[in-house]
């Protein structure tokens, strides 16, 4: 059982007459969401090698899911020492699952600095050769290698935006892949623990602060 943290509470929703606050513009009256946390993840290798979560339901789906629409993104083992170089994170969609229905865009803004979905137009479909999440960790994309020490980490300047089958858009920042969250991971620290945030909203609005 993964226990969800609250970091941040609803605000009150002002509505100010001579702003334009419509859920295509957000403006500085917006309401500003919920941010939760998902700490320690880890695939069960007996079961299944990855981990499916859905936004809609703040939860972990079942592997046996895997070929429905009931999930989001799915998270993959990650394997230590070194062996992990690519990180192979999909969204329900496209030629990934063709039943399922989330899209998105990896955006080059941090988690905090997000206010706004990209236009639904911007957000596609999870497509094995065009993919939504680079499986590089090269800089390119969403995690970067650190050859010295042999690491996997976050790149801080991107966060993934998506949009569920019900319609609910969600920032999702991953912050560590080591148990315990190390601010500075060694070789030996134990990969493959995933801890991330997410805030979400029926409107394009992702204001978290």
């Amino acid at each position: 059982m993964f226990r969800i943290t609250i970091f941040s509470l609803f605000a009150a929703f002002a509505l100010n007459s001579c702003s334009d606050d419509s859920p295509t513009n957000p403006g500085s009256n917006a309401e500003i969401l919920t941010v939760k946390t998902i700490s320690g993840a880890r695939p069960d290798t007996l079961t299944s090698k990855y981990l499916y979560f859905s936004f809609d339901t703040d939860d972990f789906i079942s592997p046996s899911k895997d070929i429905t629409a009931d999930w989001d993104i799915r998270l993959p083992y990650l394997y230590g020492g070194g062996k992990t170089r690519a990180i192979d994170i999909v969204l329900n969609s496209g030629t990934i699952n063709v039943v399922g229905k989330t899209v998105g865009k990896v955006v080059d803004t941090t988690f905090d600095l997000l206010k706004n979905a990209p236009e639904d137009a911007l957000l596609k479909s999870d497509d094995a050769t065009n993919r939504v999440i680079s499986i590089a960790v090269d800089g390119t994309g969403m995690f970067t290698y650190e050859p010295a020490s042999r690491t996997l980490n976050p790149a801080p300047q991107r966060t993934l935006v998506l949009k569920t089958k019900n319609g609910t858009y969600v920032k999702v920042q991953v912050m560590s892949l080591y148990k315990n969250q190390p601010v500075v991971p060694t070789m030996t620290s134990e990969l493959g623990y995933y801890s991330f945030r997410y805030a979400k909203s029926s409107n394009r609005n992702l204001r978290t602060n």
